[in-house]
């Protein structure tokens, strides 16, 4: 779990900004364009700030992700980093199969 929020730390001190949907959506804004798009969506602007990212993360619900995200002229959905899967913490969080 430490190395996935290392990897989360270093993508924050280098993102635009940073913008959750209350739910389980947390993406970074790598540069400009995606700061922009991400607002074209509805989503708020935050300062990267990564207590703040993690506390959306412990508030949102199972679904959740942390995705960074660039813009890509050829092909937008190759923008996309997984940065914290969803159910990536999946066993620490205490979440089991529906047949479990």
């Amino acid at each position: 779990m430490d190395d996935a929020w290392n990897t989360v730390s270093d993508a924050v001190d280098n993102a635009k900004g940073m913008y959750w949907d209350g739910c389980h959506k947390i993406y970074l804004a790598m540069d400009d364009e995606q700061a922009t798009v991400q607002e074209e969506y509805g989503y708020e602007y935050y300062e990267p700030n990564l207590d703040l990212l993690k506390y959306w993360f412990d508030q949102s619900c199972w679904l959740k992700f942390v995705q960074a995200v660039s813009y890509n002229k050829e092909d937008p959905n190759a923008g996309y980093v997984s940065l914290i899967p969803q159910f990536a913490f999946e066993e620490d969080e205490g979440y089991h199969d529906i047949d479990d």
